[in-house]
């Protein structure tokens, strides 16, 4: 075989793309319901999504990347998992990619990490987000960006909203926590609350807007 390195970055996304495929069937059932990861985005790219029309597929180079994160993810998750088990915990319930349903906002997502502590009925939320060294500087450097990233700010107050609403609870603090992928340095980053409203109206807005989408145009948007 000649081109070995030709072989194996071949293999590698074929075996990706089959991850993503039945990744995607998952989510089939839920049909028309919005993702939690995807607040924030365009009322056009949301509508086009929820007509499941097909997105074109992802360059090999941005599959390997969507994978390291998973791999950070999924390693977190677990050692949080066996700590837990390991120490015996018992202040706190541990959520790791519980899911969470919105129906009144039609929403569907699943949350990385959140504690609940018995005592107080008071929720820990996380979301780990991955960032190469130059977002990183440009998050935490000498001139930080201060107004953070309003769809991640989004997507983990649609979760604290969720989780709040299931546990009948409204105090809850959340925090991305960031992994630098070329240190490893880890950083938290505290989300206000008020994103938690913020959340909530632009679902709402998003789901009025859809409705009257279609009789304005009377036919539905294309891609493009």
């Amino acid at each position: 075989m000649k081109d070995l390195k030709g072989f194996i970055e071949q293999a590698y996304a074929e075996w990706l793309i089959e991850k993503n495929d039945k990744n995607r069937e998952k989510y089939k059932e839920h049909k028309g319901v919005f993702s939690a990861s995807s607040a924030g985005n365009c009322f056009r790219k949301q509508y086009l999504k929820s007509k499941d029309y097909e997105e074109p597929p992802l360059d090999k180079r941005v599959m390997r990347l969507l994978r390291l994160g998973t791999i950070v993810h999924e390693d977190i998750q677990t050692s949080l998992k066996d700590y837990f088990k390991s120490y015996k915990i018992d202040e706190y319930d541990l959520f790791i990619e519980h899911q969470i349903k919105i129906p009144e906002l039609n929403v569907i997502g699943h949350l990385d990490a959140a504690l609940y502590r018995k005592s107080d009925e008071h929720i820990q939320l996380y979301d780990i987000k991955t960032s190469a060294s130059y977002k990183w500087r440009m998050k935490f450097g000498r001139k930080p960006d201060k107004n953070g990233s309003t769809n991640y700010n989004l997507q983990i107050g649609t979760y604290a909203f969720g989780l709040g609403e299931e546990l009948k609870t409204a105090s809850i603090d959340m925090s991305l926590l960031w992994y630098n992928k070329d240190t490893s340095a880890f950083r938290e980053e505290v989300i206000p609350s008020s994103w938690i409203g913020n959340a909530i109206e632009y679902w709402e807005e998003l789901g009025e807007y859809l409705q009257n989408v279609e009789s304005e145009n009377g036919e539905e948007l294309i891609p493009g």
